[in-house]
């Protein structure tokens, strides 16, 4: 887990997790996560990457719900080529940008 700040100076957790490509990112990984960010290290932008491709149903729906930013290998790929990550903040759980997290 690492803690940064991001231009605009909110607060930054990210957690990194090395998966086999074929695997799934489980709820309870990111239920996990968000409660150590957001509670123990006061993130306002919370961060899960992963080199799989995938989230499952319940865990996209948590990272819509609880506004986890969840990047999947092809996300992580387009950060490392130079994408801004403050294009990638608004992106929904699936990661592919769809919907955005609603403002309520």
């Amino acid at each position: 887990m690492s803690v940064g700040r991001l231009a605009d100076g909110r607060k930054l957790v990210v957690q990194c997790k090395k998966y086999a490509p074929h695997r799934s990112v489980p709820s309870q990984d990111l239920q996990t996560f968000v409660g150590t960010a957001r509670l123990e290290h006061g993130a306002d932008v919370v961060l899960f990457v992963t080199t799989c491709r995938t989230f499952t149903k319940a865990a996209q729906e948590l990272a819509l719900r609880q506004d986890i930013v969840a990047l999947h290998r092809d996300l992580l790929g387009s950060w490392a080529k130079g994408a801004h990550l403050e294009t990638l903040v608004p992106l929904n759980g699936r990661g592919d940008g769809t919907r955005r997290r609603s403002s309520a």
